[in-house]
């Protein structure tokens, strides 16, 4: 697990390949609480999260790709919201 220190915002993450993506594999899992782990699905789809919350990758097997978009300047800072948004899948 790991933190963006620098991010200004939540970041917005897409994953790509031949992977094992339908048995959850290759999500961004991010910290809710101290007790709540999220499953963002990020297979073929973008999702966002806050990286300023603790988030990893989930394990997978095979070849996987991903592309992050996020800003660590010359936008204005957003004050940490929820750790993340849109699509959450069981682990």
């Amino acid at each position: 697990p790991h933190i963006d220190k620098q991010n200004t915002g939540p970041f917005y993450g897409l994953s790509l390949g031949n992977f094992n993506a339908d048995q959850g594999g290759g999500g961004v899992c991010v910290e809710v609480d101290a007790h709540t782990v999220a499953h963002c699905k990020t297979f073929q789809q973008f999702n966002k999260v806050d990286g300023r919350y603790p988030h990893w990758v989930a394990p997978y097997e095979g070849e996987r790709y991903s592309l992050i978009y996020y800003s660590t300047r010359g936008t204005a800072y957003q004050k940490p919201g929820p750790p993340f948004y849109g699509t959450v899948v069981p682990p």
